[in-house]
C-alpha cells in the first residue's frame, strides 16, 4: 500500500535517491502542498519513498518493493519523470554511472561568499537549467537550511545537495575561457570540502566527464536512470 508520508523513515539507504529525498525532507518538511512524500509498505515494512516536485519524482527502493504498484501510481500524482537507481519498466530519458568519492584526504579551503545569480549565470553555459525564478528560491532555502551547499570561485562554481547521509554534485562548471586548465579539480576539491559528507557522488551521464572524476577520488559503483512517467 503506498500512502503520504509525513516523517521518513530513521534510516534509508544511502544512494543519491535517498539524498535527493532527504535534501528536499530536510529543508522543507513535508507541510508544502507543492512538495509530497509517499510510502510503500509491504506487511509493516517500508519498501519505498518516494518524494515529487514540481512533477518530478524521485524513488528510492528499500526491500521488497512491488514496482507493479509504484509505476501507475507515479502516473496517478502527476508524475512526469522520476529518478531511481534501480531499473524499472519505464522508458528512460536519461542514464549514466554512479561515482562516489573515495574520502581521500583534501586539504581545507577557504570559504567564499556564493553570489547565486552568478552561480546560475554560470551554471547556464554548460546545463540546460530552469527558471532562474524557480531555480533561485530553491537553493537559497535549501542552503540556509543546510539542504544544499554552493561554491563560487573566479574560474567557475559548483552546486551539491546535501543530507544528514551523504551529498550529490549538482554540477560543476568552469568558464568558457578557463577550460581545460586543472580549475575543474579545484573547484570540486573545495566542493568535496564545503560539503563535508561522509559519502560524496556524483552523476555522471552517457559520454560525460567520467575521466575527470575518477583523476579526482571516485570511482564507479553502480548505474542511474530518469525515466519518462506515461
Amino acid at each position: 500500500m503506498i500512502s503520504l508520508n509525513y516523517k521518513l523513515p530513521n534510516s534509508l539507504p544511502v544512494t543519491p535517491s535517498a539524498i535527493r529525498i532527504l535534501s528536499l525532507y530536510e529543508s522543507y518538511g513535508a507541510k508544502y502542498d507543492f512538495l509530497r512524500f509517499y510510502k510503500q509498505e509491504i506487511d509493516g515494512d517500508i519498501t519505498a519513498i518516494i518524494s515529487i516536485m514540481d512533477n518530478n519524482a524521485t524513488l528510492s527502493l528499500i526491500n521488497d518493493h512491488d514496482t507493479d504498484e509504484i509505476i501507475p501510481f507515479l502516473s496517478a500524482i502527476g508524475a512526469k519523470t522520476v529518478f531511481c537507481e534501480k531499473e524499472i519498466a519505464l522508458e528512460k530519458v536519461e542514464q549514466g554511472d554512479i561515482m562516489l568519492f573515495n574520502n581521500i584526504e583534501i586539504a581545507n579551503h577557504s570559504k567564499n561568499e556564493v553570489k547565486l545569480s552568478n552561480v546560475y549565470d554560470v551554471m547556464s553555459t554548460c546545463f540546460t537549467m530552469p527558471d532562474f525564478s524557480a531555480w533561485y528560491p530553491d537553493i537559497s532555502h535549501r542552503i540556509r537550511h543546510g539542504g544544499a551547499v554552493a561554491v563560487e570561485k573566479e574560474n567557475g562554481c559548483a552546486v551539491s545537495l546535501k543530507s544528514s547521509v551523504g551529498a550529490l554534485i549538482s554540477g560543476i562548471c568552469v568558464k568558457e575561457n578557463s577550460r581545460n586548465k586543472g580549475y575543474g579539480s579545484l573547484i570540486l576539491q573545495d566542493l568535496i570540502a564545503t560539503c563535508g559528507s561522509n559519502k560524496i557522488f556524483a552523476l555522471v551521464e552517457k559520454d560525460g566527464p567520467k575521466q575527470f572524476y575518477k583523476n579526482n577520488g571516485f570511482f564507479e559503483i553502480g548505474k542511474f536512470a530518469t525515466y519518462k512517467v506515461k
